[in-house]
């Protein structure tokens, strides 16, 4: 163990609005080849005595400071694939305020600006730090407006969620952002009917002007034919809505998205805006739009068309 000094690794990815908050706290140790592995301990990945605190942060003043309690979670309730793991939860909202409600696609302006995620871990007697910023939130902005999608015509949808605080610019291609869409159907049969839904995201496709993602039909009926089932036995399908949710997360993600493919095949040290540790905190913002209907054109295509008639939709009765 000696020549296997351990050192913290923190992963945290909050949206500081949720009402729930999840900090994960592991250790990663430095070896020199792969037979190293069998020196290491069973236990290798958990420190027995870990304090988690994140505290908001207006100017250069701490406002309040909030204490994580120690939990565990199994594979198929988190976020990393390990079969029950150590996480530090916060099971209530951040005492965060909105004011300045100005309207329009604003939510109000936070009176956190930032948030200090501090870890210290007993078993080393060893603090680690990092901030992120308290993104401004956001509605989703579609243009054109109103709750119908778009896919033909000189205009069609475009959809975007504005920024505000320390977003990254979305005019540099490393700007990461990402899209998700869920989708609400019908199935009938010759005796009954079923409701469905199927949903995807994706950090690619976003238009000529980076900060939009444009609305097309393959885009949008190119995956809906990959994730709906052929069935026999459905007589046919009727849409009912489409929800839309965006992701955008703060600078340092896309810093981190920028540069994680490169250090893997490289001797640039592990990105981390940690001090004392490695690891990643950042924070993102979430904007949705629900209950979105297809416009009378573009239910036509997927009702008509050659290329989607296998999902055996049928216009609106």
């Amino acid at each position: 163990m000696e020549k296997h000094s351990s050192v913290p690794v923190v992963y945290a990815m909050l949206n500081p609005f949720d009402s729930f908050q999840t900090v994960r706290v592991h250790k990663m140790f430095a070896i020199n080849s792969k037979t190293d592995w069998t020196t290491l301990p069973v236990d290798s990945l958990t420190y027995r005595d870990v304090d988690v605190n994140i505290s908001g942060k207006n100017g250069n003043q701490i406002k309040w400071t909030e204490t994580l309690e120690k939990s565990l979670i199994d594979r198929e309730s988190g976020f990393f694939p390990a079969k029950d793991y150590t996480i530090y939860i916060l099971d209530h909202p951040l005492p965060i305020k909105l004011v300045d409600m100005f309207g329009g696609y604003s939510l109000g302006v936070p009176d956190i600006d930032s948030l200090i995620l501090e870890v210290h871990v007993q078993d080393l007697d060893l603090t680690t730090c990092a901030s992120a910023p308290v993104l401004q939130p956001f509605r989703i902005a579609v243009e054109p407006g109103g709750s119908s999608i778009y896919l033909f015509g000189m205009h069609p949808t475009h959809a975007y969620l504005p920024g505000g605080g320390e977003d990254c610019d979305p005019r540099n291609d490393f700007c990461y952002r990402q899209i998700g869409f869920r989708v609400h159907y019908k199935d009938y049969y010759q005796d009954s009917e079923a409701d469905r839904e199927i949903s995807w995201t994706t950090h690619e496709g976003w238009g000529l002007n980076p900060s939009w993602f444009e609305l097309t039909p393959e885009r949008l009926f190119n995956r809906m034919k990959m994730l709906i089932p052929y069935r026999e036995d459905v007589v046919a399908r009727i849409l009912d809505s489409i929800d839309i949710e965006i992701i955008a997360p703060s600078k340092c993600f896309s810093d981190y998205w920028e540069v994680k493919d490169i250090s893997g095949d490289s001797n640039l040290p592990p990105f981390t805006n940690f001090d004392n540790s490695f690891g990643l905190f950042y924070t993102f913002k979430i904007g949705r739009k629900t209950g979105m209907k297809l416009n009378p054109q573009s239910l036509d295509t997927l009702c008509k068309s050659n290329s989607y008639q296998v999902m055996k939709f049928k216009p609106w009765s």
